[in-house]
């Protein structure tokens, strides 16, 4: 289904919002799972409805008509994702088990799946690099729309996409099984994964329109 334009969001918010979610909720939806997990990324693409419907009933024609959608929402939850992990910090105080196994950075390719596997080097790039990289090349924004989402300028969104494609690469080549053990066909970037393409050709080389409050 094709999302409703502006004109029909500015004209009639309550008749075209549900359309407007059936379009959108995918990409939204990827991206708050890539950042975070599937149920917490449900969680917040709920909220991220929630405050975009919010937001627009409060935004003037104008307003509503000049909004750049997809950077638009997933500057939303973006910043649902930072708060996420804020409020995880502040909870994680109890003292570790010393007889837990320690954490190791080692992946063990014959225990997980293609999918975890691609969330658990995901989840080894900085903040910066990993949001650049599930925004430019799992949800597939344009670098400018990377930029605007991140408010950074072009050339360092384009950095920190180039950078976490590199880690990624240096990541694969060490797994035992390389990049053949992920599917990571330009197809099943669609909402799933990053490219092969995207990590064997990495040189890709805004004015903020903010979350609303």
């Amino acid at each position: 289904m094709n999302p409703p334009t502006s004109e029909q969001l500015a004209a009639n918010l309550d008749q075209s919002f549900p359309h407007f979610v059936d379009a959108h909720a995918p990409m939204v939806l990827t991206l708050a799972t890539r950042l975070t997990d599937s149920h917490t990324g449900q969680d917040i693409t709920q909220e991220v409805f929630l405050r975009a419907y919010q937001a627009m009933s409060g935004y003037g024609r104008n307003r509503v008509l000049q909004l750049s959608v997809r950077p638009w929402l997933a500057t939303i939850t973006r910043n649902l994702v930072r708060n996420e992990y804020r409020r995880r910090d502040r909870r994680a105080t109890i003292p570790l088990d010393p007889n837990e196994p320690a954490a190791t950075d080692a992946l063990d390719l014959e225990a997980i799946d293609a999918d975890d596997l691609l969330n658990q080097m995901l989840a080894s790039l900085s903040d910066p690099q990993r949001e650049a990289v599930v925004l430019r090349h799992v949800v597939g924004l344009s670098i400018r729309d990377v930029a605007l989402t991140m408010a950074v300028p072009e050339g360092t969104a384009k950095s920190h996409v180039s950078r976490g494609l590199d880690r990624l690469r240096t990541q694969l080549s060490r797994s035992q099984h390389g990049v053949s053990q992920l599917s990571l066909s330009q197809h099943s970037v669609s909402q799933h994964s990053v490219s092969q393409h995207s990590l064997s050709q990495n040189r890709e080389i805004a004015p903020d329109q903010g979350e609303p409050s």
